[in-house]
């Protein structure tokens, strides 16, 4: 991963650094509805001769992997006081990774699994990736993400804050290799995806971590039928919520705007994403 310095939206940008001081502060969150009529029938299709099936966090991984490829303005993070953007797309999702007799750091696990240069890799790639992950943690082999979990074990309470907040500034503002704390490069990437859905969840919302240095969050909630106007009338349909958190200083409601565009029709024409 190469880190370049921003050169758009300069002056705006310069306000918005001085305005907000971390990610905790500047968050701004909206809603994405997606009628996945479409997208849906398409899964059922390319399922049926799939071994490791495409669910729908796959799919908003790649949509969201494509829409930073095709706006990198937005594919980056704030470190030293300015802007700098990345050139590759690294997708961090939260999943459950239950525990097994060895795992290593506990019996039910919120894990994060990257995927690095998403924006190359297929869907079936993506969703292989991460199932292969999981199943590796869940017989108790180690990756970084779980080194960092055990590392982090061994810190008191009261000193945590601090121990996330240097160990942020060594990774990322003084870019210094933290391997031997079990801390890998960049670990957190471009976006983190998580799927509340899993959990029975169709709406919610989640905050910005500012030691993560990431700008995006995105909450996939699970698919449940809507009233939907279609050619001016109203009809039940597949709506998929997915609750979207931003750091101000780095996005803007146009940001945003495109964004939505962008995903909208990945999902309306799913062969995209494939």
């Amino acid at each position: 991963m190469k880190l370049t310095k921003s050169k758009g939206g300069a002056v705006f940008r310069k306000i918005a650094m001085g305005s907000w001081k971390t990610a905790g502060d500047p968050s701004v969150y909206g809603l994405l509805e997606i009628d996945m009529t479409n997208a849906l029938a398409y899964l059922d299709k390319v399922n049926q001769n799939l071994e490791i099936k495409i669910g729908i966090s796959e799919l908003v991984g790649k949509a969201t992997a494509l829409v930073l490829k095709q706006r990198p303005e937005m594919n980056g993070m704030v470190k030293v006081g300015r802007i700098y953007l990345r050139d590759s797309v690294n997708l961090f999702y939260q999943v459950n990774v239950p525990g097994g007799e060895n795992d290593p750091i506990g019996k039910a696990n919120l894990l994060g699994l990257t995927i690095q240069n998403a924006e190359n890799k297929s869907v079936f790639e993506i969703a292989r990736e991460l199932k292969d992950k999981a199943s590796k943690i869940k017989a108790g082999h180690e990756n970084e993400m779980t080194k960092s979990v055990k590392t982090l074990s061994f810190v008191p309470w009261q000193l945590m804050r601090h121990v996330l907040n240097c160990t942020s500034f060594l990774n990322y503002d003084l870019n210094l290799p933290l391997r031997f704390l079990g801390m890998p490069k960049d670990p957190f990437g471009s976006v983190m995806i998580t799927n509340v859905g899993g959990m029975g969840v169709d709406t919610a919302w989640a905050p910005l971590v500012p030691y993560t240095r990431v700008p995006l969050l995105l909450t996939v909630g699970s698919v449940k039928s809507r009233a939907w106007v279609v050619n001016g009338k109203v009809e039940p349909r597949p709506i998929l919520r997915i609750g979207c958190t931003f750091d101000h200083r780095f996005m803007d409601g146009v940001h945003a705007a495109a964004m939505n565009r962008l995903f909208l029709n990945y999902f309306e024409n799913p062969e995209l994403l494939f």
